[in-house]
């Protein structure tokens, strides 16, 4: 069953590719970051297969940048939404396991789906690391393609 859930979400959050690729692509070689940033930090936010991830020019860990090089909003910044819930009927849904599964699965294959589409858009040549956090405190690295056990700076 667990191999069928995760082969559903991935089939479910693949529809999400082009609209992510294109925004890294965005975010990766076109947004005027202001001259403080040392890295960009993608925050996972969400529940039961329907996530957020904001994305911030980061000065430091725990010190967001909220303009860009011109010291305009960081609004275009923006973020992501993946939902590996939205092609499943109602009935199935209602059931509590069956949530906590997709849930589980869809977290832990949205690094692996977000490292992809960095790649596609040139991700690897940024000039600045970018990190995802998931709200437990696990660091993802885009640069590294793991989840380190050491972040400098993260721990202070």
């Amino acid at each position: 069953m667990e191999q069928n859930i995760r082969d559903l979400v991935v089939k479910t959050i693949s529809v999400y590719e082009e609209e992510t690729i294109k925004h890294f692509r965005f975010i990766l070689h076109e947004y005027p970051y202001h001259p403080d940033t040392k890295f960009i930090l993608l925050e996972l936010q969400g529940h039961s297969g329907d996530f957020g991830i904001a994305v911030s020019a980061m000065a430091d860990w725990g010190a967001q940048l909220f303009t860009n090089a011109y010291g305009d909003s960081d609004s275009a910044l923006g973020g992501f939404d993946i939902s590996s819930m939205s092609q499943y009927p109602n009935e199935i849904t209602q059931s509590l396991d069956f949530l906590e599964e997709i849930s589980f699965q869809t977290k832990k294959y949205i690094p692996f789906f977000l490292q992809e589409c960095f790649n596609e858009a040139g991700g690897k040549e940024s000039r600045f690391p970018f990190y995802l956090r998931y709200n437990n405190g696990d660091v993802y690295d885009f640069m590294a393609e793991e989840f380190p056990d050491y972040i400098e700076g993260l721990d202070a």
